[in-house]
């Protein structure tokens, strides 16, 4: 009858054992890196409000409908492309585009490298694609692709402003 006390007490022991060895683990895992939101969330709409913006334009259009129908038949691939805003969310754009139009399609970035980047998709693709002459200023709205370029330090997306963008 000794022996399933012994059994028992083996089985006790190997638990504990585990267990122990699961919380040594769990204590000297690695901290998550913050590049990015965790799998399964996205990321909070950036609109870059109050930032220093680079705009890459595919188009100006007066209305928003005749912006949507013009982005609907640009393709990028598997990846969003330009974003259809009104014209008056960028301080700057709308006074030097005049009366070409209320709408735009556009794509924001914070430096000109991803900028360019922009410019060669578009180039591939054959889509229309000009970097507006200016850093113009965001006064939030819509959401026009911030967070879609590679940060300086080449360790994941640029989630927030970089010294260029701010005023």
């Amino acid at each position: 009858m000794k022996r399933p006390i012994v059994i028992c007490g083996a089985v006790t022991v190997a638990a504990l054992t585990i267990v122990a060895l699961v919380a040594t683990v769990a204590q000297t895992k690695p901290e998550a890196q913050p590049y990015g939101p965790p799998i399964g969330q996205r990321m909070a709409v950036d609109t870059g409000a109050g930032e220093q913006l680079i705009l890459v334009v595919g188009g100006l259009y007066p209305t928003r409908a005749d912006a949507e129908a013009a982005n609907d038949a640009i393709v990028f691939g598997d990846v969003q492309g330009y974003y259809v805003v009104p014209v008056a969310q960028f301080q700057g754009f709308r006074e030097q585009v005049g009366s070409a139009g209320d709408f735009a399609l556009v794509s924001a970035f914070r430096t000109q490298e991803g900028a360019n980047a922009f410019i060669e998709l578009a180039n591939v693709f054959g889509a229309p694609a000009y970097v507006y002459p200016e850093r113009v200023v965001s006064l939030g709205g819509v959401y026009a692709g911030l967070g879609q370029e590679a940060a300086p330090d080449g360790k994941g997306p640029l989630l927030g402003p970089v010294a260029e963008s701010l005023p």
